[in-house]
């Protein structure tokens, strides 16, 4: 508390600017890119064969929000709130594990030019699962939940890289990333095997510049209201000038 007291001066001090939050020695510092993430993955997990037999990688969906504040134009922090499903294929027959998560990613991210495209950017960080939903399924459409010795939370390390393309109000970016568990999901298969979930996934991401249209809407009501003064004078002249 006493830290981010200190710190609120600090983000009041909006400049003329229309990109940052506030200029430090010349340099812009503070952007703030909140948009919508959608994409997949392929995910399995260690070890599980010793369980369940020889799985392969499963195809799943992820969806969800992103928020990215960046400190200079090289160096940001970025953290998601994501709903997404994780699992493994059975090899030998049809169906798998399949397992869905809330999870929150904190990353941190550096981005540089190159090959003539405008940003590239390496990130690397941690997350935090929690598991809303988990079944075994076969094929008939056939279910059954996941039993107590699977654990419903999960963490790891994540890496990742990717390309950014600015637009007008925002910036479009192509996502990809290996998430490494450290969690044992499965604790019956004992102390030998640990089943981690391993994932890769892909993912199209649009991020609106939340301090630049704060400006603008500013500007854009500022506008309007020299425009509605300006009409409402130019109306009370004229009709001054009638009577």
């Amino acid at each position: 508390m006493r830290r981010l007291l200190l710190l609120m001066p600090f983000l009041l001090m909006f400049t003329n600017s229309e990109a940052q939050l506030f200029n430090v020695f010349g340099h812009d510092v503070g952007f703030v890119y909140v948009g919508p993430k959608i994409g997949g993955a392929l995910s399995n997990i260690s070890n599980a064969s010793e369980s369940f037999g020889k799985t392969e990688s499963r195809f799943g969906y992820q969806v969800g929000a992103v928020g990215e504040f960046g400190f200079t134009s090289k160096f940001s922090v970025q953290t998601e709130l994501l709903f997404y499903s994780r699992g493994a294929k059975y090899a030998d027959i049809d169906g798998g594990i399949k397992m869905n998560y809330i999870g929150i990613p904190l990353l941190a991210k550096y981005s540089f030019k190159a090959l003539g495209i405008t940003k590239f950017y390496a990130m690397g960080g941690t997350y935090a699962d929690v598991r809303t939903k988990g079944e075994f399924y076969y094929e008939g459409g056939d279910t059954f939940e996941l039993g107590d010795g699977f654990k419903k939370y999960d963490w790891g390390f994540s890496f990742g890289a990717g390309a950014e393309y600015p637009t007008q109000y925002g910036i479009w970016a192509l996502d990809i990333r290996y998430n490494l568990g450290m969690v044992d999901l499965h604790d019956d298969t004992g102390d030998t095997y640990k089943t981690r979930s391993r994932s890769f996934g892909f993912a199209l991401t649009y991020k609106y510049d939340l301090v630049d249209l704060f400006f603008r809407l500013k500007k854009n009501k500022s506008s309007k209201k020299t425009t509605d003064e300006t009409t409402e004078g130019t109306s009370r002249a004229k009709g001054l000038k009638v009577e």
